[in-house]
């Protein structure tokens, strides 16, 4: 018996690399720092500001954890003010876009925390995944089979 591959011949183009993040469910993390102001200390002790894939993202982050260290609440305005000083002291920073994104974020509707506890979770792997990926390239493009197996043998 023998098996013949009968389908479409691969394309031309390899297949496009997997999307390895979430902004919504970043958005939510940041959004919940600022809201449930009790979450802080957890959500400072499982992720890094390399867990985030915008460079916006990452700036709000590290504003928050600079404000939680200095053991002020992560507020709105808190955290705004520490990206002003960033911004002046970096006169060059991407600080303008994570303001904007501060406002926007305070008037988010966040969810409760156990919802906020799984979407840290997701920004904390897919972090990891990135950082899997581009560790691990093996060299090789992946090869998917398109098609189906049929029976020579009728």
């Amino acid at each position: 018996m023998s098996k013949t591959l009968i389908g479409t011949p691969d394309p031309d183009r390899p297949p496009p690399e997997p999307v390895l993040r979430d902004e919504h469910a970043e958005r939510t993390v940041l959004a919940a720092l600022l809201h449930h102001l009790q979450l802080a200390p957890y959500l400072m002790a499982v992720l890094h500001a390399t867990h985030f894939s915008s460079p916006a993202c990452r700036e709000i982050f590290l504003a928050a954890a600079a404000v939680h260290h200095h053991t002020e609440p992560c507020t709105p305005a808190a955290v705004t003010a520490e990206l002003e000083h960033r911004q002046q002291a970096d006169s060059g920073a991407p600080a303008k876009a994570a303001m904007d994104m501060v406002s926007n974020l305070a008037r988010a509707v966040v969810p409760p925390e156990p919802v906020v506890v799984h979407y840290a979770a997701i920004v904390r792997d897919l972090a990891d995944l990135r950082r899997h990926a581009a560790a691990h390239r093996e060299g090789m493009p992946s090869m998917p089979m398109r098609g189906f197996l049929t029976d020579d043998d009728t």
